[in-house]
C-alpha cells in the first residue's frame, strides 16, 4: 500500500483489563465501596483507575455520599496515526487524557411523593488531547496539551403531584478553567435547566412534555468568534401502552417551536457556524416487547 496517498495506515489495538471491587459495612449506617481497574493497551501502555464511595445513611429519609473516581480517554487512531493530512496530523507518542472527580451527594425523601437530590462536584483533567496548530505551517498535530479544572453543583426534584401526574426537573451550574490560559475553558454551558411533566390523562395514554434550556456557553480560549447563543427546546410525546399487550405506540414532536439550537464546534475552526441540532421533527414509533 502506498502510504503517501492515504491519511491513516491500517492499525490494530488489543486491550486487556482487570477489575476488582468490594463493599464493607464497617459500622452502623456507614458503607464503603472501593474498586480499581487496570487497563493495558497494546499501542500506548497501562492506565490505573481507582474508585471510592463512602455512604452514610444519615437519617431514615436522608442519604449522604462522598465519591472519588478517576477515568481516562485513550487517544483515537486519528490522534495517533493520521498522516498526509493537510489539517491534522497524528502523534504516536500520546498518553491517554485523565480526569479525577470528587462529589458530595445528598438524597432526601422529603415525603412519599417528593424527592430532592443535591450534588456538589469538583474535577481536574490532565494530559487533555488536543490538535495544536503550528503558527507557521497552519497544520495541527495531536498533543497532550491541556489541563483543566472545574466545579459546580446539580439539584434535582421529583414530585408525584397526583396519582396520574409526575413533575421532575434539574438545574446544573458549573464553571471550568483552562489552566494553560487561566480563562474559562468554554464549550460547556454554565447553566442548564431540564424540566419534565408526565401526565396519564386517560388509562393507557400518557402525555410527556420536556423543556431543555442551555445557557452561558463561552468560546474556547483563543476562539474569537461571537458567543454562541443560548437555546431552549420543547419536546412532546404522546404514548400508548396497555398491560395486556406487548405492543406500544408513541407520537413525538421534537423541538416543537423549531428553535435554532446549536452546539459549539471545536477549534481549530472547521465548521464556523457551529453544529446545528435537529429542527422541528415528527416521529412515530412502534415497539414490541418479546
Amino acid at each position: 500500500m502506498d502510504s503517501t496517498n492515504i491519511f491513516l495506515n491500517p492499525h490494530d489495538r488489543r486491550v486487556k483489563y482487570a477489575y476488582v471491587q468490594d463493599e464493607w459495612g464497617f459500622t452502623t449506617d456507614w458503607y464503603l465501596t472501593a474498586g480499581v481497574r487496570e487497563d493495558h493497551y497494546s499501542d500506548f501502555g497501562n492506565t490505573t483507575n481507582p474508585r471510592l464511595a463512602l455512604v452514610w445513611e444519615t437519617a431514615y429519609n436522608l442519604t449522604t455520599k462522598a465519591l472519588y473516581g478517576r477515568a481516562f480517554r485513550p487517544p483515537s487512531f486519528a490522534e495517533l496515526y493520521n498522516i498526509n493530512n493537510p489539517v491534522a496530523l497524528g502523534n504516536p507518542n500520546l498518553k491517554p487524557e485523565s480526569i479525577d472527580s470528587r462529589e458530595l451527594a445528598f438524597s432526601w425523601q422529603a415525603t412519599s411523593a417528593l424527592q430532592a437530590n443535591l450534588n456538589l462536584f469538583y474535577y481536574k483533567m490532565n494530559d487533555i488531547l488536543r490538535f495544536v496548530q503550528d503558527p507557521v505551517t497552519g497544520i495541527s498535530t495531536a498533543e497532550n496539551a491541556g489541563r483543566q479544572h472545574g466545579q459546580g453543583f446539580e439539584t434535582e426534584l421529583v414530585w408525584d403531584a397526583a396519582a396520574n401526574l409526575r413533575l421532575s426537573g434539574n438545574y446544573a451550574h458549573q464553571r471550568s478553567i483552562d489552566e494553560v490560559t487561566g480563562q474559562d475553558a468554554g464549550a460547556a454551558p454554565e447553566n442548564h435547566v431540564y424540566a419534565r411533566a408526565d401526565w396519564r390523562f386517560i388509562p393507557h395514554w400518557t402525555l410527556d412534555t420536556q423543556l431543555n434550556y442551555v445557557a452561558d456557553r463561552k468560546r474556547e480560549p483563543g476562539d474569537t468568534r461571537a458567543p454562541i447563543a443560548n437555546y431552549k427546546t420543547v419536546d412532546i410525546t404522546l404514548r400508548n401502552q396497555t398491560r395486556s399487550s406487548d405492543w406500544g405506540v408513541s407520537f413525538k414532536v421534537l423541538n416543537l417551536f423549531n428553535a435554532d439550537a446549536r452546539e459549539p464546534s471545536p477549534m481549530p475552526v472547521q465548521i464556523p457556524y457551529d453544529l446545528p441540532l435537529d429542527p422541528r421533527t415528527w416521529r412515530v414509533e412502534l415497539t414490541h416487547q418479546l
